[in-house]
Formats: structure tokens, sequence, C-alpha cells
């Protein structure tokens, strides 16, 4: 009691101190606002076309040397109160309209602006998929989803995960909670382990450690610096393979636009929580070369014990406007982050007693990646734009796990690790053997360049664009696991024994697969307007070859070539506020390199060896949008038809299931209540219906010996909510508050494929139970410059099972299956941001 007295002091005195410092440099940093006068500049950001509000677009004022920005809200408005009289350049830029420049000559006098702006034909250096003008979003012939940037600035995300939640169709199951690295996702229903059926983005280049051998996500871009996010789940994902089963994920960064000016943001919480973040913007001359760099260190202890993290993260992002047609950008990428990371679960004995509970003090991941991006735009004409993009990645990860084993409470108490046999009744702990553990290093090279058109032209005079271009990729990867002979061990042995020996034989402990790729992608799409009716056709063709040598078993040479046809097509109909859209796409997912290693890349293997065959699918989807003032809705009901299902889990044979069937329906809706009634705050509403059926599957059982049936009953897919939805109330009060609380409710779920009821003392059998988590947040601005803001995720501290992802149910072995990874517990967030 008397050290719970101590901490609450020192707390108190902690707030005291802060408390006086934010009020004294809101003072200073408000004089000069009270000893100046201003000129109040109102205006109105709108769309030339259609006379409709513009939001988010960047208004900004160059005066005396220094650049003022604004960012138009939803009714396209946009306010500045600085002091910026005389003749002053003002520019308006927006994704998907042309830039608007003009010269004013402000006077003491309220000034108020009404500036339109016209579509653009092009957008030079496009780093977003589908991030073109709303007028342009009413066409698409899909669900395509977009998360602003205001909304990403409010949620202030630890990690992707909380943004990509909000997203109608999509579950995230991360190790860490909230998606920080080693992120999950799943999409319409579709295996969530490693996001492995889904392609991921950053400024529409590609970042898994390896598209075609390993596009398992083991990284991640740090939240802090995502401006907005983009999800494709239609036809139109055929533009971006290779892995078009489940869909596209963009994340979007700040592109240098010529604003001057340091930015800082600094975030402390709870679990041990501190975030630095720095951005020097417009570095450079606008006019031709200017840059932007961002500087980012973040440091947790995690969820659980021994569970902290440390990530360094840094940015430069360089734009050469090398003519008015001709345009270069290129962004240089370094990440380094260092994890207790661990796969060791929870048996149900300890997620009952103690569910932030983690033994394994010595398990360790580290990775280290660095990429280059460049990107070439090239208006050759009026209608013709050519736009060439390179990208180079090396990705390297250590992670280093303590062996397994099951002991009963009282032993592990004691320090007594006496092994227990999995199939034991009774209480158990999951904890290390305290003897040995293993290394899975991992090492990639990835480099590619694509090449790409833009054609605008006419069909029986009506307008048309055709996209067309081929992408080269090529990827070597380096698949090492070493054996140690203590649990804080960082080098290891790949075999074991004396060569010729009889007594003590060679024993291979370890491997050693290195993996190489080369591929060629060719796609077409063709957009054709016929007034109300937009149909958008398009083709892909992939090929690849996959080689493999295992160095441990005389280096011997196996190799594989794919090749695959992707046809789609999608249609949108416009009448008055609404658009009816529909579309059919065969997906596709090439087998990874876990399943090739085990298959012998598909060969018939006399003894055993399977012949694994690709996953493809016929994607179909039919819905509505409509954008009536105040009122935006977007309903999709979806169909997905997968052939040869891979069946895979940690520690298990990977083989093809047999046919799935998915379908659902998928909503999203934002009502702007406040433009009714200014008190009330605005409403956001995701909801998602899944029913998965496994059609054709057999499957290892977890329960009996040998087979089973998994067809026979109709049984679901793991990991595949029945109902998802969010419900989000957002509130904006003047220029000065921005508050938003949502509620996520997720239904209870099956973990493997038998469908089992029943939960093993293990931990890693049986279903998660439903859980829904209410997160909150708000943000106060204190002058121009400053701002603070709090915010708070699961408020209600709710302990509830994140996943049991990582386990397998006919592996019931502590080492080959995790158990139960919790969700997320409460973490409060308390930061100050300058100059963004």
């Amino acid at each position: 009691m008397h050290q719970l007295f101590s901490i609450i002091c020192r707390f108190r005195k902690i707030c005291t101190k802060t408390a006086v410092v934010l009020i004294i440099s809101t003072l200073l940093l408000g004089i000069p606002y009270l000893c100046h006068g201003s000129t109040e500049i109102n205006g109105k950001v709108i769309d030339k076309e259609t006379e409709q509000p513009i939001f988010g677009a960047v208004v900004t004022i160059e005066s005396d040397g220094q650049i003022l920005a604004e960012t138009t809200g939803k009714d396209g408005s946009f306010r500045f109160t600085q002091d910026v009289q005389g003749k002053n350049q003002i520019q308006v830029s927006s994704i998907g309209y042309n830039r608007h420049s003009e010269m004013l000559e402000l006077t003491p006098d309220s000034t108020t602006l009404e500036i339109s702006l016209s579509s653009q034909t092009f957008q030079l250096a496009p780093i977003e998929i589908i991030g073109e003008s709303p007028r342009k979003h009413r066409k698409l012939p899909g669900t395509m989803s977009m998360l602003e940037p205001e909304t990403v600035d409010l949620i202030k995300p630890v990690g992707t995960q909380e943004l990509l939640e909000l997203i109608p169709g999509i579950n995230g199951y991360a190790d860490d909670g909230f998606g920080n690295s080693r992120l999950s996702i799943g999409i319409r229903g579709l295996n969530p382990r490693r996001s492995a059926r889904v392609l991921i983005l950053e400024d529409g280049v590609p970042i898994q450690p390896a598209l075609y051998i390993y596009p398992n996500a083991y990284y991640n871009p740090p939240a802090d610096r995502i401006d907005a996010v983009e999800v494709i789940k239609s036809s139109a994902a055929l533009r971006y393979g290779p892995q078009t089963m489940g869909g596209v994920i963009n994340y979007t960064t700040r592109k240098p636009d010529g604003t001057k000016g340091l930015a800082n943001q600094l975030t402390v919480g709870n679990n041990g929580y501190y975030s630095a973040f720095s951005e020097w913007r417009g570095i450079g001359n606008p006019e031709k070369i200017v840059s932007d760099v961002q500087l980012l260190y973040k440091h947790g202890d995690g969820f659980r014990e021994n569970n902290a993290f440390d990530q360094a993260n840094g940015t430069v992002k360089t734009l050469f406007q090398l003519s008015t047609e001709k345009t270069l950008y290129l962004k240089l990428n370094g990440n380094f982050e260092n994890l207790n990371a661990t796969y060791t679960g929870l048996t149900e004995y300890s997620f009952q007693t103690d569910p932030n509970f983690n033994p394994k003090e010595d398990d360790n991941f580290k990775i280290l990646r660095t990429s280059l991006d460049l990107i070439y735009t090239n208006k050759i004409s009026t209608n013709l734009v050519s736009n060439t993009t390179m990208y180079t990645s090396v990705f390297d990860r250590r992670w280093w796990r303590e062996d397994d084993i099951f002991v009963r409470p009282a032993a592990f108490e004691t320090g007594n690790l006496v092994p227990v046999p999995y199939f034991q009744t009774g209480d158990l702990v999951r904890t290390g053997n305290g003897k040995s553990n293993f290394g899975i290093l991992r090492t990639f090279y990835v480099g590619g360049i694509e090449q790409n058109y833009t054609l605008n032209h006419g069909i029986v005079g009506n307008l048309a664009r055709a996209d067309i271009g081929g992408r080269v990729h090529w990827e070597r990867f380096i698949d090492d696991k070493k054996t140690g002979n203590a649990p804080d061990a960082r080098d290891g042995v790949y075999y074991t024994g004396t060569p010729d020996s009889e007594e003590d034989p060679v024993k291979i402990v370890g491997q050693s697969h290195h993996y190489e790729t080369l591929a060629l992608a060719l796609y077409a799409k063709e957009q054709m307007n016929f007034k109300r009716l937009t149909l958008t056709p398009g083709l892909r063709f992939e090929v690849f070859k996959q080689d493999r040598v295992d160095r441990l078993r005389g280096s011997v040479l196996a190799d594989k070539v794919s090749s695959v046809l992707l046809p789609g097509i999608g249609a949108n109909y416009e009448f008055g506020h609404f658009n009816l859209f529909g579309g059919i796409h065969r997906g596709y997912t090439a087998p990874s390199s876990g399943a090739l290693k085990i298959t012998n890349f598909g060969q018939n293997i006399d003894a055993g060896g399977l012949d694994l065959k690709p996953e493809k699918s016929w994607n179909m989807e039919l819905g509505f949008r409509s954008w009536v003032p105040g009122v935006v809705v977007e309903v999709a009901g979806f169909l997905i038809k997968v052939e040869d299902l891979v069946a895979a889990g940690r520690g298990t044979a990977f083989k093809n299931l047999g046919k799935v069937d998915l379908s659902g329906i998928e909503m999203a809706a934002t009502l702007d209540l406040s433009e009714f009634v200014s008190i009330l705050p605005d409403l956001n509403l995701s909801y998602t219906y899944l029913q998965t059926n496994i059609v054709d599957g057999i499957v290892k059982s977890a329960t009996i010996a040998g087979n089973v049936d998994v067809a026979l009953n109709g049984n679901e897919l793991p990991y595949a909510p029945r109902h998802t939805f969010t419900v989000g109330l957002a509130k904006r009060i003047g220029d000065v508050v921005r508050m938003r609380a949502d509620m996520r409710f997720v239904d209870e779920i099956f973990t493997d494929f038998e469908n089992l009821e029943q939960t093993f003392n293990r931990g890693d059998t049986g279903p998660i139970p439903s859980y829904a988590i209410v997160n909150a947040g708000i943000d106060y601005k204190l002058t121009k410059q400053w701002q603070i803001f709090l915010t708070t995720k699961n408020i209600f501290d709710h302990v509830y099972i994140g996943s049991r992802l990582h386990s397998n149910a006919g592996q019931p072995e502590a080492n080959l299956s995790s158990g139960i990874l919790i969700g997320p517990r409460r973490q409060i967030l308390f930061g100050i941001k300058q100059g963004f």
C-alpha cells in the first residue's frame, strides 16, 4: 500500500509539472497572435464540373518566404488567420485535380475566396492506386475503400491493424496485438496467416519480403508515417498481381509538395510506450528539387511479459521536377527492429490465471530492411503518359526461439522443468526447456522494374482509357535454420555427429535452402465510358521460374515453372446519386517456398510426395453505392469459389484441401449528422456478413487416428467470423477539438478445419469466442502550430483470445503449436504535435 501511495504521489507531481509546462508554452506561443493584426482569409474549394466541395485539398500561401498550409474540411472550406497582408501566392492541390495557383492582394479586411479545381487527366508519379477525385470514385467498377488522412491522424494507430479493421471484409490477427510488425490479414474469409493471400504495397510498390517465393508479411511499415490506406477487393486487383485472390492493400505516405518547416510528434503511454517522430519538409527548391526527411523511434514493453520492442525508421523522399511533363520521385527507407518476440502462447491454465504470462525472456526477433524506390513519369503527349517504377530491397531477419515443453504449474514455480507429455490431462504450462533453442535465419534480396502506359482515346465517340504494362521481378531467398545449445544462443549448427562414425553418425538438425525466382507479368486494362455505363475489362499474364538448392543434401537443384492467364471485367452504371457495380475476375495464389520445400517443387515423389497445385478462384461481386449529400453508403455482395485451397498450419505438411465457397455481404456507411443538426456527431458504420463452406477436403484429424473428410458436414474455414461490425462516432468542435470513438465486434470463429468445439488444456484447439472492444481519442489545437492528443485502445481492458493462429490441431506437441495469443490490452497514449 505504501509503494502504491508513493507511485500515485510521483504521478501527480509529474502531471502537475507537465500541465504547468503546457500552460506556459501555450501562453508564450500565443503572444505573437495577440500582438499582431491578422488578415482572415476564408474560402471554399469545389469541383469545377460538379460544383461539389472537395474534402482534403491542401491550400498553401507563400508570404515573406514562409509557406502556410491548411486542409479543407468536408464542406470544402478553409481559413487562414495569420498576418499575410500584401501580395501573396496561393496554391491549391488535391489528388486527381489540376493544381491551382494565383497571386492575391490581401488587405486587412476579411477575404472570401471560391476556388474551382478541374479534374486531372493524369497524375504524375502515381503513388496512389485509387486516389482520384470523388467524381471518379463514383465510376469505380467494384469495392475500393480508402481511409482518409484525417481519419488516420485522429485514430493515432500504434500499428496498421487498427486502420485496416475499419474496412469491411477485413480481419487482422497480429502477434503483437496491433500489427506493428508481422501482420496477418484475412480478406473475405481467406486464410489470414502472414497475409500471404494479400498483395501489400507502399506508395504503389510491393513491400512483402518476396512476392512469389515467400509473400509472408514479416515487415509492416510503421503506422506513424502512413498518410492514408487504400484497399481493392474487386476485379481491379488484376492490375497489381501476383496475389490477386484476397485483394490489394496500399499504404500511402505524404509526398514532398513544397511545404517547408519542421514537424514533430512525441507520444508516451502505459506499457512502457514512447515514440518520437520528426519530419523536415521542403528541403531544396520546390520548383526543381524538393526533399522531405522523416525519422522515427519507438519503444514499448508490449502487452505480455518479456515482449518489449524497439524500432528505428528513417525515410528520405525527393521529388525532381525535371520539366512540366517529367518528374522523378525517389524514396529511400531504412528500418531496424529488435523485439522479444516469441511464438510461445498460453495454455488454458495460463490464460485463466495470468493472461500476460510469457516465460521466454531469451527469445529474440531482429530485422533490418533497406529499400530504394524510383518512379519516373513522362507525359509524352496530351493523351499518353508513361510511368516507370524501379524498386529494390534487402530484408534480413534473425529469429531465435527457445524450444518449448509442457510442465505442471507447481513444477514451473519451483523451476523443476520436468516435461509432461502433450496428451496428459490436467493443468499445463507451456515454457522453454532451459536447454536449447533454434534460429530461423532468413535473408531476402528483391529487385524489379515495371513499365506502364496510360492512353486516353475514344471508342465510337465515347471516352476511353487504356492501361497496359509489364514488370520483370527478381528475388533471392536464403532460408537457414540452426540449432543452438542454450536458450540465449545466437549461433548454432546445421548438423551434429562425426563423419564416418558408427557411434555418433552425422545427423542433420538444421536447414539451408536457397531459392531464386525470375518472373514476368503483363497486363492490359481498358476503361470504356458510355455515358452512364462504364465497362472495365482486363487481363493479366504471370509466368515465373523458381529454383531451390538444398545445400545440406548435396546441393541438389530443383526448379518449377508456373504460368497463368487471369481475366476479369467490371461494370458501373450511374443514375442520379446512385451507382450499380459488379465484376468477376480470376484469382490466383502461387505455391510459396513453404509449400515447395515440402513438395519438392510439385514433382511426384513415390515416398509420400505431393504434387501441389496453385490455388485458383473465381471472385464475383455485385453492389451499389450512393452519395446523397451527408450520406455515403456502399453495399456489396460477393462470392469466391476457390479450387485447390492449400491447407497448412505450423508444423504440418502443406496439401491441397479441395474446393471452398466463400460468400457474404459488406456494408460501409458514413452519415454526416452534424450537417443536419450541428450538435450531433458524424456516424461511421462498417459491417460484414461472411459464410464459408468447405465443399471438398480431407485433413489429418486431431481427435481420431487418420484423416477426416471436413466437407461432409459443410465445415467452415478457420478464422472466418460470421459477423463483424464497427460503429464509430466522430465530432469536430470548431477548428480546435476533434473526438472519435469506435466499438468493434468480432464474432466467434473456428481455428481449425475440423471446426472443433472442444478446447484442450494445451490451448491449441477450440474456437475463439466473440469479443467487442472500444477505442476513443481526442485532440485539441493549442495554437496554429501546436496540438495535444489523448487516445485509448481497449478502454475497458477486455481480456480476450486474439489468436491461435500459429497452432495446428494435428501437431499438439509443445514445440509445434503456439497455443493462445491474447488480444491487445488497454493502451493509453498521450502526445503533443508541432508543425503538422
